[in-house]
């Protein structure tokens, strides 16, 4: 893929920013292992105070999206990254409890404004669509495998306060580092790219059937995250819970890179209920194992879960008017990670009325729905692939 020098900037700022985003948001749940333990609180307790971020984190995203629509994605994606750091710093202040879901708060707030800026940057700007949001989903990804391994290690040195210290400083410091570079970008509704594959009221329709996907896809998602580094902690005894969460997320840079070279080149449709409906065996026979073979099937399940984003974005991309490419983002993540938050709580009380394991039944369950749903959206539009490039 060849790539122009305003490419090459916008695909470094918001890759920058992909990886901050993730990596500030997955830190919680490995931090939560060792506040647990080290306030003598229960673990449930622990994570419950995470909800608020998690919850900011999808509810900003939408009027994010619709600020974008009105001003230029580059700089709102430039507040996220530079506004980030320093709310991690914060969070270290914090004392455990009201005031530390608080600080977590502002964390996903921050974290918030990527999504729906930088996917239409993205979207907008990069002629190779598939392959610069593969790109994109392989920084995020690295974000998400680096936050487990990164923060048991941080923490057993420097203290959870360390860890958030820390990352917070580096993060602050790349943002520094890539949002002074030149972009340009077209005005919304300016693209020249042609996205009306189908009538505006069919494209409304398909969109709202690809919410309902992404949608369920937040829950299993948020609930896949903040489980598996305290299943890890207690099936996994040949190597850190932290690095075992770490390992599985490295796969899905797998997944993002090939699913990002697939959606230029297949239908999307296509892929998307291929992606979902292959994780579901992995997810479910997590249940059962440990060790080795539970990390094997857990980096499956996430190649294909995690690993098909750049496939969705794509549909999210087909399905929305140029004009409103940002809201429709804003749409979906607001969706996936506000909704996606109340996972926490089904965690918490699968973990107190059950077993930590019981998790995953449940988000096999989810998978399937998104499975369903993404069978709808193909019999809504069979003999009609939907393609990256137009014709």
């Amino acid at each position: 893929m060849n790539l122009t020098v305003n490419e090459r900037h916008t695909l470094l700022l918001t890759g920058v920013a992909h990886f901050g985003c993730h990596l500030a948001m997955l830190i919680f749940p490995t931090v939560a292992v060792a506040l647990a333990r080290e306030e003598g609180l229960p673990l449930e307790t622990v994570l419950g105070w995470s909800f608020a971020g998690y919850f900011i984190f999808g509810l900003g995203a939408l009027p994010v999206g619709l600020i974008t629509d009105r001003l230029r994605a580059r700089w709102v994606v430039r507040v996220g990254v530079l506004g980030i750091g320093p709310a991690m710093m914060l969070v270290a202040l914090a004392t455990p409890g009201a005031a530390l879901a608080l600080a977590l708060g502002g964390v996903g707030a921050f974290a918030s404004v990527y999504h729906p800026a930088g996917m239409s940057l993205i979207s907008r700007t990069i002629h190779h669509r598939g392959k610069a949001l593969g790109i994109n989903g392989i920084c995020g990804n690295i974000g998400i495998a680096a936050a487990p391994v990164l923060t048991e290690w941080l923490s057993l040195n420097w203290g959870w306060r360390g860890a958030y210290t820390a990352v917070g400083g580096l993060l602050l410091v790349m943002g520094l580092l890539v949002s002074f570079r030149r972009i340009e970008e077209p005005k919304p509704g300016e693209a020249k790219r042609d996205e009306h594959h189908h009538a505006p009221f069919e494209r409304l329709k398909l969109f709202l059937i690809l919410m309902v996907a992404m949608t369920l896809a937040g829950l299993s998602y948020r609930a896949s995250t903040v489980a598996q580094p305290a299943f890890f902690a207690e099936r996994v005894d040949f190597i850190g819970y932290g690095a075992a969460t770490s390992i599985v997320y490295i796969m899905a840079t797998f997944g993002q890179y090939l699913s990002g070279y697939l959606a230029d080149r297949y239908d999307l449709r296509v892929l998307y209920m291929l992606a979902h409906g292959l994780g579901i065996p992995f997810v479910l026979a997590m249940v059962a194992l440990s060790g080795a073979p539970l990390l094997a099937c857990a980096a499956v399940f996430v190649f294909f879960n995690v690993g098909m984003q750049p496939i969705e974005n794509s549909l999210v991309a087909r399905f929305t008017p140029d004009r409103w490419r940002s809201t429709g983002y804003g749409l979906k993540f607001t969706v996936t990670f506000s909704i996606g938050a109340f996972s926490v709580w089904g965690v918490k009380a699968i973990i107190a009325n059950s077993s930590i394991a019981m998790v995953f039944p449940a988000i096999s369950g989810v998978v399937f729905l998104i499975f369903l749903t993404a069978c709808v959206l193909f019999w809504q539009t069979k003999g009609r692939p939907v393609l990256n490039h137009p014709a």
